[in-house]
């Protein structure tokens, strides 16, 4: 073998290695971009979804929000109504003094709130508006009771211990006030149903 065959030879030997390098590059530069253009798609997929997530969630948010503020707005809109009910109540309450039955209702309330303190002596406190009524009533019970006109009310007393340390409220708005819950819950249910 020549000198020029051999350099020939390494020239052919060469350029079929620069071929097979070049289309091993030119192979793997197609999977890498083949590969990238995957894991283009995979990231832009996984973005999409987190996206889609994400504006499921706000949307989510939005909707139990404005549940939340509607229904804090229906509550207090019944609370409202209900509250007026029991102010248009405690109105009505201004003519109990004068109904034909209050002489009677009274006498109940007296016995009622005495009866808790049974054994006591007692101080009642009343409307001075019922003071003669009061002494009517103590004579037919035969008690005999301190009076104390401190109270502006509707109807009722309340009674104390002569300390002063116990105390019974049985007014109509104390009565009205102690029932307030009960009663809230029956005109509930009468204005809304439910």
């Amino acid at each position: 073998m020549t000198y020029e065959n051999l350099i020939a030879s390494m020239g052919a030997s060469a350029e079929k290695s620069i071929r097979a390098v070049t289309q091993k590059a030119h192979q793997e530069a197609i999977e890498i971009k083949r590969s990238a253009q995957a894991k283009g798609e995979e990231i832009k997929a996984s973005y999409c979804e987190n996206a889609r997530k994400s504006a499921e969630i706000e949307r989510n948010k939005l909707i139990y929000n404005a549940k939340a503020e509607n229904k804090m707005r229906i509550i207090k809109e019944k609370d409202a109504l209900i509250q007026r009910a029991f102010f248009d109540a405690k109105k009505s309450l201004d003519s109990f003094r004068a109904d034909a039955n209050y002489t009677g209702n009274f006498k109940k309330m007296l016995q009622e709130a005495v009866r808790e303190l049974e054994g006591e002596k007692v101080s009642l406190h009343i409307d001075p508006r019922d003071e003669p009524l009061c002494r009517q009533v103590l004579d037919e019970l035969g008690r005999n009771s301190e009076i104390v006109g401190d109270l502006t009310n509707a109807g009722g007393l309340a009674v104390s211990t002569k300390d002063g340390k116990v105390l019974v409220s049985n007014t109509i708005e104390s009565r009205l006030n102690n029932s307030k819950e009960l009663l809230k819950r029956e005109v509930f249910s009468t204005l809304f149903g439910d």
